[in-house]
């Protein structure tokens, strides 16, 4: 990695002084790896600076140490986060808002999730549910208070049984990510596409990965990653990421034939995409009605004529598409709750 691939990235003109180069990367989400990056190039920070890229390495370490204790603990495996870093160059900060973590099974999910709010008082944001034909998923997403609790934001956790949950459209869930951490970290990055646009932060973690990956594969990287791209249903986000990079930075001639075997196979991957597609589940957000917890290590869904609760090891909740609640069915909901939760404390 050059020592000015992020201002590369940036777009940063010849001669620009070294506060507007902070300015976009503030624009750009990534001031803190910016600042890691200039002071390992001898740029002078101030004590304030120096401070801030603290903290946030702080946190980052942190958030690393969190995951690697509950994927030791409860058998979980980490996405992203330290699976990427750990191919940065020494001194560079990798920014994390939080760790991602896949259970093997919904025991695992819920064991971690209560080793949180009991170790941290980490608090539940939302349970979500992914129902399919066959199966059902579950995502929680958990906080609980940074080092600097006024200042900073909370420190996460998203816990789920699925390891890329697709567009809930028209890809499927994926409840495995790739076993070798370079090719995980890529799909994990190409799956962001998903809930967002790519950011400054994604084509960074592109182009450290790419060399891994190309160090590793050699001559076969086109066909390996090609082929994972097809399997994962991924290839059209994963171009994506690649021709964005690509118009910043000169790829490779491996990766330009990455680029190349990716286009039939992501327009192939576009074909597929349609309504009705197996394995695309639907996505029902849990809106909390109590805190009762139900004993089993498990979501138990009450189906009714109108409306599903789910009784979770956190209290129930009402499972809905909507974020918006006619107040007569709220209040049905919350009544049939205190039968639920009447009947787990007998």
């Amino acid at each position: 990695m050059r020592a000015d691939l992020v201002e590369r990235l940036l777009g940063v003109p010849p001669g620009y002084p070294s506060w507007r180069v902070a300015d976009l990367a503030g624009r750009a989400g990534i001031l803190p790896t910016w600042l890691s990056t200039a002071s390992l190039r001898g740029v002078e920070l101030s004590p304030a600076a120096r401070s801030q890229l603290d903290r946030v390495r702080d946190r980052v370490l942190e958030l690393h140490r969190v995951g690697a204790e509950q994927a030791d603990a409860h058998g979980l495996t980490i996405i992203k986060g330290p699976r990427i870093a750990r191919y940065f160059p020494p001194g560079v900060l990798r920014q994390s808002g939080d760790v991602d973590l896949v259970a093997p099974d919904e025991e695992s999910l819920w064991d971690c999730v209560l080793d949180l709010a009991g170790r941290y008082g980490a608090v539940a944001q939302g349970v979500s549910v992914l129902s399919g034909p066959l199966d059902m998923q579950v995502c929680v997403t958990m906080k609980w208070p940074a080092a600097e609790p006024h200042l900073d934001r909370p420190l996460g956790a998203d816990v789920s049984t699925v390891a890329f949950a697709g567009d809930l459209t028209s890809v499927p869930c994926r409840a495995e990510a790739p076993p070798e951490d370079d090719l995980c970290g890529l799909f994990a990055v190409a799956e962001e596409r998903f809930q967002r646009r790519f950011r400054v932060k994604d084509l960074l973690d592109f182009l450290v990965l790419s060399d891994v990956v190309e160090e590793r594969l050699g001559d076969a990287t086109a066909d390996v990653v090609g082929a994972r791209a097809d399997a994962l249903c991924l290839a059209p986000e994963l171009r994506a990421l690649v021709r964005k990079a690509a118009r910043r930075v000169t790829l490779s001639s491996c990766w330009q034939k990455v680029l190349d075997e990716l286009g039939s196979l992501a327009a192939l991957e576009k074909r597929r995409r349609r309504a009705g597609r197996p394995g695309v589940p639907r996505l029902r957000y849990g809106f909390p009605l109590d805190t009762v917890p139900y004993e089993r290590r498990r979501v138990e869904v009450h189906r009714s004529h109108d409306f599903d609760l789910a009784a979770t090891p956190l209290g129930t909740c009402l499972l809905v598409d909507d974020p918006v609640i006619a107040e007569e069915r709220l209040r049905e909901a919350v009544d049939r709750a205190g039968r639920i939760a009447t009947r787990e404390r007998r």
